[in-house]
């Protein structure tokens, strides 16, 4: 990638100061945007009452002048190749100036659906340019209401951050003034609101992504030994296929897999389930009752009812195993000082295998909210993170293309009941999507307002738009079978 000339300027002008080298995690996400393997995430609300541009304008600047994180891009600084460097030849500076109209637009659309997310999902936010790693669009029904939408690059933000951002956003719109500001920041014009250094990345904040001795020796006698990779491959799910009585079942029924060789595509489908107050209530009143969580119960009825459409449709004479990624807050692990700081990526994946669910839903979902209390403890998936430090993520995402399988079956991502920052501002609706990527075939987020309204947005791969059964297509039969399921299983005792 060649530097933008306009890159070189702000290069100048930008202070020591105020950049710094990217760490592992941050150099990851460097190659999942700048190669194209990844679009966006977004999380898109609905506030209860409207608001102008002008008003928008003056409290986007109050907001970046009280948190500099929102200033910050990755650019070149040479002319290596990144991928002989992993990454190395990048830097996080801040930009030199962020005008309105650049990262702020208005649409007028019919009505906010599925379709919206759709065509969210396909917009990037390039690197090497003079501009913030978000956006936000804000979406005008013909009805009058506005839904505002606010995207971000995941090398900066995670749900978390997005959900802060209009946490943030709501309340300092309910302390501007009706004032248009088009530029909200210049380098040289806000210096004196920037920290005296640029703020560091959350990687190296504690200790969560430092990995043991023994993984990185094992990962340098790996790389450097001949056949030593193969063998610790071959041993590794031996132990897997002994360790416990579910994990037998892998060599009958395989983790779920298409025929469809892994490309570069960023098109993801979505379809949006939401989920009344009383309705999630009985909800959580069983998993009280049975002592497992709301994630534990949302992801086994999806994976149950995977199995009974999509699955079948796929490969009538399989039952599969599933891997679902579970993410985990790490900030949870920490201090107040931590906690409350609610941006940069601070996530990880936690995997959870599990046997077919055939009719045993509740006994699964006591299997999967056991395996996930443990990994919480043990923190191993953030170790595994770590091990970024270690690898060449070209090379990493590259090894993926043309493979058949090696995708998790589902991600899922509860972010919670969002709480309002304020009382003027407030959350009616809340809608988080994300992208497939190279990694996942289905996604399963969720977001609960004030008033306990939970939406789940649900992310799949477009090819599962093509598979028929009984006539009939999977994916809207899968659709129509979780929301049953989700609101009759909490019935049963």
């Amino acid at each position: 990638m060649e530097q933008d000339p306009k890159a070189l300027e702000e290069e100048e002008m930008v202070k020591a100061q105020h950049r710094r080298k990217p760490e592992f995690n941050e150099r990851y996400y460097i190659c999942r945007c700048t190669e194209g393997y990844y679009s966006n995430f977004s999380i898109t609300a609905k506030y209860n009452k409207r608001f102008s541009k002008e008003l928008l304008s003056n409290a986007l600047q109050s907001m970046i002048r009280n948190n500099s994180w929102f200033t910050l891009n990755f650019f070149k600084d040479n002319d290596d190749s990144s991928a002989q460097v992993n990454g190395m030849d990048y830097e996080v500076r801040c930009v030199e100036k962020i005008k309105f109209s650049d990262v702020v637009s208005f649409r007028q659309i019919e009505q906010f659906d599925a379709t919206t997310l759709e065509e969210v999902n396909m917009l990037t936010l390039k690197m090497n340019v003079n501009l913030p790693l978000w956006r936000i669009i804000v979406f005008e029904e013909v009805g009058g209401d506005q839904y505002v939408c606010v995207y971000v690059d995941h090398s900066h933000y995670d749900g978390l951050s997005a959900v802060q951002f209009h946490k943030d956003l709501t309340k300092e719109l309910s302390l501007a003034v009706i004032d248009h500001v088009e530029v909200l920041f210049d380098y040289k014009r806000d210096f004196e609101y920037l920290p005296e250094k640029i703020l560091p990345p959350v990687e190296t904040l504690t200790d969560l992504y430092i990995p043991s001795y023994a993984k990185v020796v094992r990962h340098y006698l790996e790389t450097y030994i001949p056949g030593l990779s193969d063998f610790v491959s071959w041993a590794s799910t031996l132990r897997l296929l002994s360790d416990a009585n579910e994990n037998l079942e892998l060599s009958t029924h395989p983790l779920f897999y298409t025929k469809n060789r892994v490309e570069r595509v960023l098109q993801t489908k979505f379809k949006i389930f939401n989920f009344s107050s009383s309705e999630v209530s009985k909800m959580i009143d069983y998993c009280r009752l049975h002592k497992i969580t709301l994630s534990a119960y949302f992801d086994i009825l999806c994976l149950q009812s995977l199995e009974e459409t999509i699955f079948k449709a796929v490969d009538p004479s399989t039952q599969f195993s599933t891997s679902s990624l579970v993410a985990i807050n790490g900030r949870r692990y920490y201090s107040e000082d931590i906690r409350n700081f609610k941006y940069g990526t601070m996530v990880c994946g936690d995997q959870i295998i599990l046997p077919p669910i055939k009719r045993k839903p509740l006994e699964s979902m006591k299997k999967f909210h056991k395996k996930l209390r443990e990994n919480i403890k043990s923190k191993a998936s953030f170790k595994i993170i770590g091990m970024y430090n270690y690898i060449n993520c070209w090379d990493f995402f590259r090894k993926k293309l043309g493979k058949v399988g090696g995708r998790f079956s589902l991600t899922i991502s509860n972010l919670g009941k969002i709480e309002n920052s304020n009382d003027e501002f407030k959350f009616e609706k809340i809608f988080f999507a994300s992208n497939t990527g190279l990694v996942y075939n289905f996604i399963l987020n969720m977001t609960t307002t004030p008033d306990n309204e939970l939406t789940v947005v649900f992310g799949y791969l477009p090819e599962f738009e093509e598979y028929q059964l009984h006539g009939k297509k999977a994916i809207d039969l899968f659709a129509n079978q979780f929301q049953t399921k989700l609101r009759d299983f909490s019935k049963e005792k």
